[in-house]
């Protein structure tokens, strides 16, 4: 929720028509008070230098703006690299008049949002809280919109240090004398705190699009600390984690809770600090800065370049969006990938996840009784928590990771071979399937003797891939065991919904169930995958035709699958082959107290790897457009 401000500094203009022109009209702020009672948030706002306002704007305007403000977050970073030839670098010199990179991971951006219509709705937004500003501030005609904007905090970044967005008026002066009378008391600074302060000069308006709390970025505000500040320069408006101690601060420190809607007011010259965002959603902010009429906030975004300096020079102008996510697409302009069969491209929150774990973490493995093991261990439960929310296993522990499709696809048919089969069960496949799904089935089918059986197609020659719904009941009897099929076709992208379906139905009737196995690889990108909806025990796919990197994905049904025998490090056999003993059994699912092991995993996974799988499904969750919050993942 925090105006990340590293440094700021501030005019006051005695002449107010010099001033900048407000950006609303003059009846949004002479419009009629709405009759909600602010004597307890203005009393709160006095004493404290913040307070949540009564009011909540409505869930249409939250939703749109979420959207607006991702779009413009996009359009800017995009038109920044064009105009500088990089990417926005962190500090207010390397920003430009419409967004700075505050602090890591937290952009100030006024793109396509200061002054901008929607954002300046007087009835589902000025309307809510302008009378409580015009109470703060001294009267309608006493009030000024400096600016309004959007911040954005990023899923990782790190805490602020302590700071205030701007320091108090004439106390704050060194030597500050008055005219005439020169030893006014309240102008003297004493050992002791300081009883009264001026009136507030300037403040903001927060208005969260999703939920802040402190585990997502919010704000951590020292209660009643502007009177603290009172006799403090300029300075502490840099960051500092003394700041506390530097004012003799001991009252309360607070972090509040904010729902996407909601507004909160805060004085500019209370201390304050925004928090590690450990959420897994970008959190968009939209803020308001209204101040006493003949002050300005001049150095926020003064004497930067414009982002319109790129009008023009896109790739592609900004309907499309999308492309300003992969950063291979942008390195040329003419460039069009058309290689889903063969792999996707990938975004840059995925580069990103996968570059910052290498970082931070380095090549750690799980196990270690020291920091960057622990890391290396969160980063599988949320990798497997994120194959659950893509997928739709039942529990996270039902998610395992391989190489890729193919390598898992072997690994689950090898775990078959252990006499669970009798010579003259059958297998049922389809040759509309990727061979990854067709060979490692006739591996198991000649190991154990099965007959191999093949989903007809409704017309007639080798190069159809529609099938015959009306013969599956011919080929599904009570010696079926194993039924593979991939939902969509890497060939023709054709769905077999229909098909599953139906399997389902003539399945049901046996009391001998078959594993029904669904390559789900190029059904993920275009279709909602759920696990226990499509009834089949284990679907799997590679995260790299997706834009994901180069790891399989299986999500599996515990229960059906506990029988079977994966190949593993700890097993030990009997003199007729069979496994007499598992030396190293993790349990039925990996969970966090055995380390994330599962049976269904050989060695060291691609950590990296999967920091870029979670990263991966998040960017898929995004494209719905409606940035609803995904699942704890912690």
């Amino acid at each position: 929720m925090s105006l990340a401000i590293t440094k700021q500094k501030f005019s006051v203009r005695t002449n107010y028509f010099l001033t900048r022109a407000l950006h609303a009209s003059s009846s949004v702020f002479n419009k009629p008070s709405s009759g909600i009672d602010f004597s307890k948030s203005i009393e709160d706002f006095k004493k404290n230098g913040i307070a949540i306002l009564p009011v909540k704007i409505d869930d249409e305007f939250v939703l749109k703006s979420r959207k607006l403000c991702m779009s413009a977050w996009v359009d800017a970073l995009a038109r920044g690299k064009i105009v500088k030839g990089h990417e926005v670098k962190l500090g207010q010199e390397h920003g430009f008049k419409e967004i700075v990179l505050r602090a890591p991971g937290r952009y100030d951006m006024q793109w396509k949002i200061d002054g901008e219509k929607h954002f300046l709705d007087e009835e589902k937004v000025l309307s809510t809280f302008m009378p409580f500003v015009h109470e703060v501030l001294g009267g309608q005609q006493m009030t000024k919109l400096n600016f309004n904007g959007c911040l954005m905090s990023l899923p990782g970044a790190k805490e602020q240090l302590w700071h205030i967005d701007g320091e108090h008026l004439f106390s704050s002066e060194e030597n500050f004398k008055c005219n005439g009378k020169d030893d006014v008391e309240f102008f003297q600074k004493t050992s002791r705190e300081p009883d009264a302060i001026l009136p507030a000069h300037c403040l903001n308006i927060f208005v969260p699009l999703v939920d802040v709390e402190s585990n997502n970025g919010g704000t951590e505000f020292c209660l009643g600390s502007h009177f603290h500040t009172k006799f403090f320069s300029d300075d502490i408006v840099w960051q500092d984690s003394r700041w506390k101690e530097r004012i003799d601060f001991k009252g309360d420190v607070l972090a509040i809770k904010v729902n996407a809607g909601e507004v909160l007011a805060f004085d500019y010259r209370v201390l304050h600090r925004a928090l590690e965002h450990g959420g897994k959603e970008v959190r968009p902010l939209l803020y308001y800065t209204f101040t006493k009429r003949w002050f300005s906030d001049a150095m926020n975004f003064a004497d930067l370049p414009s982002l319109t300096e790129a009008d023009g020079k896109l790739p592609i102008q900004m309907g499309e969006d999308w492309r300003q996510h992969f950063p291979s697409i942008l390195k040329d302009e003419r460039q069009v990938f058309c290689d889903g069969a063969a792999g996707s491209q990938v975004p840059e929150v995925v580069i990103s996840r996968m570059r910052d774990h290498l970082m931070e973490v380095g090549c750690s493995n799980v196990g270690g009784d020291y920091q960057t093991s622990q890391k290396v261990l969160n980063v599988v439960t949320k990798a497997r928590a994120a194959g659950r929310d893509l997928l739709g296993a039942q529990h996270f522990g039902e998610i395992a990771f391989g190489l890729n499709c193919s390598n898992l696809m072997f690994h689950l048919a090898r775990s078959m071979e252990s006499n669970l089969f009798s010579p003259g069960d059958n297998i049922l496949l389809s040759r509309a399937c990727h061979d990854a799904n067709i060979a490692p089935w006739l591996h198991l089918a000649k190991n154990a003797k099965m007959e191999v059986r093949w989903l007809e197609t409704s017309v007639s020659g080798k190069h159809s891939d529609k099938i015959d719904i009306d013969r599956i009941s011919g080929l599904i009897d009570g010696k079926t065991r194993v039924i593979s099929l991939g939902l969509a076709s890497n060939a023709t992208g054709r769905i077999h919904l229909d098909v599953v379906k139906r399997i389902n139905e003539i399945s049901e009737t046996y009391s001998t169930k078959p594993f029904l196995i669904l390559d789900a690889t190029h059904f993920v990108p275009h279709r909602r995958c759920h696990l226990e909806e499509l009834q089949a025990d284990a679907i799997l796919c590679s995260a790299y035709k997706f834009f994901g990197p180069h790891i399989g994905i299986m999500a599996y049904n515990k229960k059906r699958l506990e029988i079977l025998k994966p190949s593993k490090v700890g097993l030990r056999f009997a003199e007729d082959g069979l496994v007499e003993r598992d030396v190293l059994d993790p349990g039925d699912v990996p969970t966090i107290e055995n380390c994330e092991i599962s049976r269904w995993e050989m060695g060291t996974l691609n950590y990296e790897g999967l920091a870029g799988f979670e990263a991966c499904v998040d960017y898929i969750a995004s494209l719905a457009g409606e940035m609803q919050p995904i699942s704890d993942r912690s």
